[in-house]
């Protein structure tokens, strides 16, 4: 496939201009649904750039555009203060399906956080404007709780979180080159450029704001939501040797939607981390795409 690509933006609700790419996918022809990704906490757009490649090489006839966001304080998109929600980013994503009107059948792909952000979107917004939802390695809680010990691997509570956002302030860069130890298996099999390119991205980020970010994302219990309100196609992926959350964790999104058909799927890459679509571009676009064709066309 041949992608025709433009950088473009878009003014938030607040009037925060938020930023894209948008992939034209040359002779599609009419009729060809959407892709929205959205990255993870201390991420940007770029991080999605294995997995675009992907699509290059093994197109879907069914997909006519590709959305990439930088979600607002990463990659070029305003930074904002000192941090801000999970659901004023949902309101972000809400803000752009309404100014750019992706043609339909829209998935949209979170990764980590940006799974999360998927959740809150469906608890303000219901099922509304988005058709389908891929989500990457999140756990639909990050902290322990009485009946839940299958969430993050390092934020188990307050304590751990005040101990990430001391490293944030402490030493950014130290955190940015270990963020690749604990989000891919062996960070030497990944080409250099990539790994060079996730820790540059990282570090355009303002630590007070990660901090205070990460502060609401990770408190945040989503098993009613998931449970209750979602009510759309699902395609779920997992690391089965994830430094974030336990693949056990993951999973649970699926058996608490429950509905046991093709609309409600779990793929665990078992050799695979956090950044599973980084590892395995190919097997992951190839996997997507195939629920994409088969779940999501009309």
């Amino acid at each position: 496939a041949q992608l025709h690509s433009r950088r473009e933006k878009y003014e938030a609700s607040d009037g925060v201009d938020l930023f894209y790419d948008d992939h034209e996918v040359l002779g599609s022809g009419d009729g060809g649904g959407s892709l929205v990704f959205l990255h993870g906490w201390s991420g940007s757009g770029r991080y999605w750039s294995p997995a675009l490649d992907a699509f290059v090489a093994q197109p879907s006839a069914h997909v006519s555009r590709i959305y990439v966001i930088d979600i607002r304080g990463h990659g070029d998109s305003a930074f904002t203060g000192d941090g801000c929600t999970v659901a004023r980013l949902a309101e972000d994503l809400r803000d752009f399906i309404s100014a750019r009107k992706p043609p339909r059948p829209l998935c949209v792909c979170g990764s980590s956080m940006g799974a999360a952000i998927l959740w809150s979107h469906c608890e303000q917004y219901g099922n509304d404007g988005v058709d389908g939802a891929v989500f990457v390695d999140q756990a639909p809680l990050q902290y322990e709780k009485e009946d839940w010990k299958l969430g993050s691997k390092g934020l188990r509570g307050p304590s751990d979180l005040a101990g990430l956002q001391r490293a944030l302030n402490e030493d950014m860069k130290a955190f940015a080159a270990g963020n690749a130890e604990a989000c891919l298996v062996d960070p030497k099999s990944v080409d250099k450029d990539i790994t060079e390119m996730l820790t540059r991205e990282t570090l355009r980020c303002s630590p007070t704001f990660l901090g205070g970010l990460m502060a609401d994302h990770t408190q945040i219990d989503w098993r009613g939501v998931i449970r209750e309100r979602l009510k759309i196609p699902i395609l779920n992926f997992a690391g089965g040797m994830s430094g974030v959350f336990p693949a056990e964790g993951v999973a649970k999104i699926n058996e608490l939607i429950g509905d046991e058909s093709q609309k409600n799927r779990l793929h665990v890459y078992d050799t695979c981390s956090h950044w599973l679509y980084i590892e395995r571009p190919m097997e992951f676009m190839k996997d997507l795409l195939a629920w994409f064709d088969e779940v999501m066309v009309m």
